[in-house]
């Protein structure tokens, strides 16, 4: 299939609850229309999965009640702001899309815009409908805990308007070849002796993951002289990889319940002294960053970043930093320029000793339905099919992806999914598991939550020039909560 910036696709459409569906349109020309992230996921199984659902009893039942050979289904796809630019052009072209996959923390926080103005649909009662196919309802099938959240349930009133698209740990990524992990439990050193000399140490706590940051810093001049046999400790994409990080940190070093109150902007949250434990963290890692990181931690250089860890992509030189926050699109959307034979490594973030675990964070990619889009009807039947297990061997096929449901993983190895894809599941073994997002709230003039919570590190903590880890951190909190008192105030009820 020809990939294209807008594509029309003859397509599906489906039977309701309340019987055969009819032709709609509110000033849109197509009768479907689907705007999606085009990233580490790639760029054809929306079209893929089109494909597939205009073949089902839904769609040809659809097209013979309204006379029609086949239905339009308009695809816009995009990458990053590109994607956001598309969907307000549309938007404003009278054709608003009927299914996004599209996130929070985006550039234009396009998906929070929609949660303020309510104009999400509600899709509680599709948890209740069957899958395609399928004798299983999309709320059976979903994997468990996954709609508890703020993500899912903005507006904290037990209705779901967003769901998972796609769902992965975040962690820390590495290249393998450069770790040992002899699990005996013995004395952490930082360096490799005998058969594991030229290699560190896996860091399983924070005070061993700081005891090689300050190994490396002894021999990279303390940052001065960084080159591939003398890594830094840390990169970061860009500031929003700090989601997940500070999610899976506050969970490790605060629990689970200051972690709620967090997403919830409870009062004094941010200066409690355990939630200052997870940040002081964040901020400490300034001192062990690859030079590069600040300047490059953009969209035009986010992927530099990424590469830091890979080394050149002919293999000849090994990366400038040793670990990287990231989901499991990595990969993926560094396949281009990842040597042969490269092999990637995942773990949590470490725990807070050899007493507590870890915590994953489960990034959640989100789909849903915008309430003035054509044919609400057809984009829930959409929704049904991408959940079913012919939905999620086309997205393994062509994203190479597992979605959200427990046969989707039960079914990975058989649906192509890679070995390596498959064990970053393993990394909820053992450790504990989070995830959401803030809570929904009105617009908050003069202060943006990402830019305090997220991108004021590039500038005001890993860009500054002057200041001690205490200053940078008191600094940073004072912002943080005052901007999550004006948030509080906010919140949409």
């Amino acid at each position: 299939m020809k990939k294209k910036l807008i594509a029309l696709f003859s397509a599906v459409t489906v039977l309701s609850s309340t019987g055969l569906l009819a032709a709609c349109g509110d000033g849109s020309d197509h009768d479907l229309t689907i705007a999606f992230l085009a990233g580490g996921r790639g760029e054809t199984y929306v079209g893929a999965l089109v494909e597939a659902f205009e073949q089902t009893t839904w769609a040809q039942e659809y097209l013979t009640a309204n006379e029609k050979e086949s239905l339009d289904v308009e695809i816009i796809p995009g990458g990053g702001g590109v994607i956001e630019d598309s969907v307000r052009n549309a938007i404003n072209s009278d054709n608003t899309p009927d299914v996004l996959f599209l996130n929070y923390n985006m550039q234009n926080s396009t998906t929070e815009a929609f949660v303020r103005a309510r104009q999400l649909v509600d899709l509680t009662d599709l948890l209740e409908e069957n899958v395609y196919g399928e004798e299983t309802t999309l709320g059976d099938k979903l994997v468990p805990g996954l709609l508890s959240n703020y993500t899912t349930q903005p507006y904290g009133d037990g209705h779901t308007y967003t769901l998972p698209a796609f769902y992965s740990p975040t962690g820390l990524w590495y290249d393998a070849s450069r770790f040992y992990d002899d699990g005996k439990g013995d004395e952490y050193t930082p360096a490799g002796t005998g058969e594991n000399a030229g290699k560190y140490e896996l860091p399983k706590t924070w005070a061993e993951f700081w005891a090689l940051g300050d190994y490396l810093n002894t021999q990279n001049g303390n940052l001065s002289s960084v080159t591939g046999n003398t890594p830094a400790l840390f990169t970061y994409p860009t500031a929003g990889y700090f989601d997940g990080f500070i999610y899976s940190a506050v969970a490790g070093m605060a629990g689970t319940d200051k972690f709620m109150q967090m997403l919830g902007y409870a009062d004094g949250i941010w200066e409690d002294e355990d939630v200052q434990d997870a940040l002081e963290i964040v901020v400490r890692l300034k001192d062990y960053l690859e030079p590069n990181t600040v300047a490059q931690a953009n969209t035009d250089g986010f992927q530099q970043n990424q590469q830091a860890v890979i080394g050149s992509a002919d293999g000849t030189t090994k990366g400038t930093a040793l670990f990287v926050p990231n989901g499991d699109w990595l990969p993926g959307e560094m396949a281009k320029s990842t040597p042969e034979g490269y092999e990637w490594g995942f773990m949590p973030l470490p725990s807070k000793d050899d007493n507590t675990m870890s915590y994953v964070n489960t990034y959640l990619e989100n789909v849903y339905l915008h309430t003035d889009g054509s044919n609400i009807d057809l984009a829930k039947q959409f929704l049904l099919f991408y959940y079913s297990d012919q939905g999620a061997a086309i997205v393994a096929r062509e994203a190479s992806a597992i979605i959200p449901t427990q046969d989707a993983l039960e079914n990975a190895k058989a649906n192509g999914i890679s070995d390596s894809t498959i064990d970053l599941y393993n990394a909820y073994d053992g450790n504990g598991a989070v995830s959401g997002s803030f809570a929904a709230t009105n617009t908050v003039t003069g202060v943006i939550w990402n830019d305090v919570l997220y991108n004021d590190l590039n500038t005001n903590v890993f860009g500054a020039t002057t200041g001690s880890t205490a200053e940078l951190l008191a600094a940073w909190t004072e912002r943080l909560e005052s901007a999550s008192d004006q948030y509080r105030a906010q919140i949409i009820k």
